[in-house]
This record gives C-alpha cells, sequence and structure tokens, in this order.
C-alpha cells in the first residue's frame, strides 16, 4: 500500500485503457515521449493514448507505443474531450502535467483512476491516486518527474531516458521541397533556434553570430533558423552581425514533424531553448546546447550526441538578476564553443 495524507492505493493498477496527458507546451511534449516505450512494456495488454495538443499531434504519427492519440484545440470543450475519453474506454488517466481542463473531462468521462502530483493538492479535482514527490524531485531531470507519476500503475522509472518521436513522414517531403526551395536540399546545413527559454531569458546573439562566423571561415554552409517569430528584433540583429552567413528563416513556417525531419538532416543544431534542443537530440542530430547560468544545472536535452555548455559566469553580491541574466547570456568562450563545433561537426561519418 502506498499512503498520502488523502489518498491510499494499491500498487501495480493495471489499467485497461491509459491516457498519458500532456496538455501543455511544445517542450514538454517533445520530453514526455521518453515514458511511450517504458509504458508499452509495462502494460502489454492495456491500450495507452496520448493526450496533446492538436497541434503536435504530428510528431506521434501511428508511433508504435500508441493506440492512438487524443487531441483538443483551443475550441474543445470539457464534454468534447470527455467525449473523446469515454469513446476509446479510459479507465486510468495520468497529468503528466496536471491541467484543470483535462481533469474536469475525466470527471466527465467517469475515469475511476486519475494520477496526479499532490502540488496540485489545492486545485485538484477528481485525483484519485496523489503521488508525493521523491526527496530530489526539485533536483533531478524532469523527465524523471513523467515516471514517478506512472508509478501507480507499475511503470518502472527508466535510468537513462530516452525521447522516442515518430514525425509524420508527409512531413519529411514537405520539409524536403521548403529546402529545396531555396537550394538546400542534400546538403549541408546548420540550424540555429534563436528563441528564448520558458523564462523569457536569451543566449546573446553575439553568440550565434560568432558561431556564424566561425562556419565562414571553417566549414561554409546555410543556417536554417526555425522556431517562433516572437522576437523579430533578435533576428534580425542576429542577421546583421551574422558576417555575411547564408541564413534561411523559417520560423512560424515548419510543423513540428516538418522540424523534426529537417533536425534529421542537418549538420547540427545549435540552440539556447528547450523545444528544439529536445527536438534534435531526439532525431540523433547533433547537437550544441547553450546554457545561460540562469539555467538549472540539472536541465539537459537527453541526447547522446549532445555538447552541453555552460558560461561558468558567477552572479555578484547584490547584482540584479536581470543584469546578471543579460552577462552570462554572452559570457561563452569562443574557445570552447570552437572545440565543440570542430568536435559535432567530427561526428558525421561517426
Amino acid at each position: 500500500m502506498v499512503t498520502s495524507d488523502n489518498v491510499t492505493y494499491v500498487e501495480d493498477i493495471v489499467p485497461n485503457v491509459l491516457v498519458l496527458s500532456r496538455p501543455d507546451d511544445f517542450a514538454d511534449v517533445v520530453l514526455a515521449s521518453t515514458v511511450l516505450v517504458p509504458v508499452r512494456k509495462s502494460l502489454p495488454l492495456a491500450k495507452i493514448y496520448l493526450l496533446v495538443h492538436e497541434k503536435f499531434a504530428d510528431i506521434f504519427f501511428r508511433h508504435p507505443s500508441l493506440d492512438g492519440l487524443i487531441v483538443f484545440n483551443e475550441k474543445t470543450t470539457r464534454r468534447d474531450l470527455a467525449k473523446r475519453m469515454k469513446a476509446v474506454g479510459a479507465d486510468a488517466l495520468a497529468h503528466l502535467s496536471y491541467s484543470e481542463f483535462v481533469s474536469e473531462a475525466a470527471q466527465l468521462a467517469k475515469i475511476r483512476n486519475i494520477a496526479a502530483f499532490e502540488d496540485d493538492a489545492g486545485k485538484r479535482s477528481g485525483v484519485n491516486l496523489e503521488i508525493i514527490p521523491s526527496a530530489q524531485h526539485r533536483e533531478i531531470h524532469e523527465a524523471f518527474y513523467n515516471f514517478e507519476v506512472l508509478a501507480p500503475f507499475g511503470v518502472a522509472e527508466e535510468t537513462k531516458p530516452k525521447m522516442n518521436l515518430s514525425p509524420d513522414p508527409s512531413g519529411e517531403k514537405s520539409a524536403a521541397e521548403k529546402l529545396r526551395k531555396y537550394e538546400i536540399a542534400g546538403k549541408d546545413f546548420a540550424v540555429f533556434c534563436l528563441d528564448s527559454n520558458a523564462l523569457g531569458h536569451v543566449v546573446d546573439v553575439a553568440v550565434f553570430a560568432g558561431v556564424a562566423r566561425w562556419l565562414c571561415e571553417n566549414a561554409p554552409m546555410p543556417i536554417v533558423v526555425l522556431g517562433e517569430n516572437r522576437d523579430s528584433a533578435q533576428f534580425l540583429r542576429f542577421c546583421r552581425v551574422a558576417h555575411g552567413a547564408h541564413i534561411l528563416d523559417l520560423r512560424d513556417q515548419t510543423t513540428p514533424a516538418e522540424s523534426a525531419w529537417i533536425l534529421k538532416s542537418a549538420r547540427f543544431c545549435l540552440s539556447g531553448e528547450n523545444a528544439f534542443a529536445y527536438l534534435a537530440a531526439a532525431m540523433n542530430c547533433p547537437l550544441i546546447a547553450l546554457f545561460v547560468d540562469f539555467s538549472s544545472g540539472r536541465w539537459f536535452p537527453l541526447g547522446h550526441l549532445t555538447t552541453n555548455i555552460f558560461t561558468g559566469a558567477q552572479r555578484f553580491f547584490l547584482e540584479p538578476i536581470s543584469v546578471y541574466n543579460r552577462r552570462a547570456s554572452r559570457a561563452f568562450k569562443k574557445e570552447k564553443l570552437a572545440s565543440a563545433l570542430e568536435f559535432t561537426l567530427a561526428l558525421k561519418n561517426l
């Protein structure tokens, strides 16, 4: 028996139909793919569905560990979502990320077993499997949180979680057409993501520009910029200081599946933002992940081809956090970047 202050339950509840709920952002949806194979292995007779926003559905196209997807968008009501859960016969739901909207829909669908962290106790509705976080919960990689929520269903934690996507094959064709339009298809190219992280912090564009200059001098190739078109000033500044590099702006012009296929073909990806770092790692694209020191040291993209770079900058006594973040965001050493680039480009023949 496992007991919390409010809930007692028997371990290893075996569901007939389990819904894995991840209704939040792109980065966390990609990261949630680490549980799909382990869940399937632990529950070979159960039907497994992943609940995500419809804009992310194309990276789980006919995923071999899933029986299907439950998708929603901004127009979906709680009753709509409840009907979709009932239609697949769901009798269990795991909140990989808690959502009141999803939880209320699960109640309407009369799902018997719903798991969530006790952190959500104040806003919880319908949760009867309350998970007490492990002692090191706030110190471990976010990928392990998902396994904690799945513990009541007998899913064992992976010691080395691995992302597992199945992007829509049609996205490979359309992505190639976009690259061919700009005469990049079949050539070596790099991918940059200039986006900010979830807290709104960005790696200074001078760092990306320095890499562009290094490429021009040592390994000339086009640079494809992926991500969101939410900070045009950041992108335009990068273009001005990129020293004549061939830059293709595909921000907001690719679906998640197209982005995945582009990353699979790229020589490497440079990103200071979680979603595209995760996506690059999931597609086995060599990745140089830049970390400003306001990022937690426990975060990393999980890819075996990943080279993580920290600045090593330290916050001064009484230094405002905003000042420190700006200083740290441009404190990446040229020598460290050059070494990482040389190593990453050498991976092509491995």
